[in-house]
């Protein structure tokens, strides 16, 4: 196929992905590196004389590259701060570019319906980097939930424990903001680091192929541990439309990082799921299926489905601004039932300084998410010191998020 040319916003930061993702499709013949934006030029010199070397062009505005690269750039990245998300995207919509932007789309649902809307009305498309949905495990085990191989879907459990320094919040300005800006962020285990694991949970929960299960209800606690505006301990139980339940259980405040774990219950078997690993499944006739890893990298692979979607080699985007409505209703129904973000005490952390930085650790956090996710509960149902019991709140005819802390 012609390769597909892209435009970056970005070099830096999270930017250096999305290049690496399109350096590897230049070498496949995939696609090509046509324009880049480079705010800040003297920060940049060696990758600008680069970038010039390969005839790249590059620009010091994103109004700049939409005005230049009308008919060369085809796709347009956006490796971009989570407030900036819907405002780029929809510009570059308009403009009459393909986009493909970072996780989440968008963090209130009214942001994410202008933009489903918009795209809907623009001659292109959005991709979105919820990058598990290209991993051939996900995909694999989706195909046999959608084929009825688990039969009903009735729990998925998700279980994720990160390590995050103080330099994990003092690498931008909206780094754990609440709001920046004038724009919400809400940065947090549920909206940003481990979202893609809490995505998977929804994407699990549903039965038919690409799509996501949508929440009916969300019960949620929010917590922090580091002295941050947003959160970064929480728990989540979200009833879906079709019954069944996904549990989310999260911190960056544990001693190590752990790959995140997957269990979906269903009523003819069980899957369980470490990310970067194979899937086990145990069927209740006593058969058990392996899907190995393939090894891809997921992040590559959300590039190279836009591009094959583009020149209609791939039927359908492995994740569109439509899959992720539910995800973001049940985010802000998250916040909705916590009603705020509270403050861990000091008694029970452990705050040590840990090279050029300080760590946080919440005593005991990895035996209370094992022991929440292994009986279905959140932190305050089973009296864990520090936790406060939350309400339901019901997403039916949900369309507006407007909170202050």
């Amino acid at each position: 196929m012609e390769p597909v040319s892209f435009g970056v916003v970005g070099v830096g930061g999270y930017a250096r992905v999305h290049l690496h993702a399109v350096k590897v499709l230049e070498k496949e013949g995939l696609g090509k590196l046509s324009s880049v934006v480079i705010r800040n030029p003297s920060k940049y010199k060696d990758e600008i004389a680069r970038l010039e070397g390969k005839n790249v062009n590059i620009y010091k505005s994103f109004e700049d590259m939409l005005e230049n690269e009308a008919g060369n750039v085809e796709i347009i990245a956006l490796p971009v701060a989570i407030h900036q998300h819907k405002d780029m995207t929809i510009t570059a919509l308009k403009a009459g570019f393909n986009v493909l932007v970072e996780k989440p789309p968008a963090v209130t649902i009214q942001d994410l319906d202008e933009m489903i809307r918009v795209e809907r009305e623009s001659r292109g498309f959005c991709a979105v980097g919820f990058q598990s949905q290209s991993e051939n495990t996900v995909r694999g085990l989706k195909k046999r939930i959608c084929g009825g191989k688990l039969g009903e879907i009735r729990e998925v459990v998700v279980k994720g424990r990160w390590k995050r320094l103080d330099s994990y919040y003092e690498r931008n300005a909206w780094a754990g903001k609440f709001i920046y800006d004038g724009k919400y962020v809400l940065d947090g285990t549920v909206a940003n680091p481990l979202s893609h694991y809490l995505m998977n949970g929804l994407y699990f929960a549903s039965m038919k192929w690409g799509e996501t299960a949508s929440p009916v209800r969300v019960r949620a606690e929010l917590y922090r541990a580091h002295r941050i505006e947003g959160e970064d301990t929480s728990c989540l139980e979200v009833e879906v439309e079709n019954g069944a339940r996904v549990f989310f259980f999260a911190t960056l405040c544990g001693p190590t990082n752990e790959m995140p774990v997957h269990e979906i219950v269903g009523s003819k078997g069980t899957a369980k799921w470490t990310k970067g690993q194979d899937v086990h499944i145990e069927y209740g006739n006593g058969e058990v299926e392996i899907i190995k890893d393939d090894g891809a990298d997921e992040r590559i692979e959300v590039f190279r489905n836009a591009a094959r979607y583009l020149r209609g080699v791939d039927s359908k985007l492995n994740c569109t601004l439509s899959m992720t409505r539910p995800f973001v209703l049940t985010l802000n129904g998250a916040y909705e039932s916590a009603g705020t973000i509270r403050d861990i005490p000091k008694r029970y952390l452990t705050i040590k300084k840990e090279g050029d930085s300080v760590s946080t650790l919440i005593n005991g956090i990895v035996e209370i998410i094992d022991e929440a996710s292994e009986q279905r509960k959140l932190y305050s149902d089973l009296g864990v010191e520090w936790a406060y019991p939350t309400r339901y709140f019901s997403l039916k005819d949900y369309r507006f998020f407007k909170m202050s802390l």
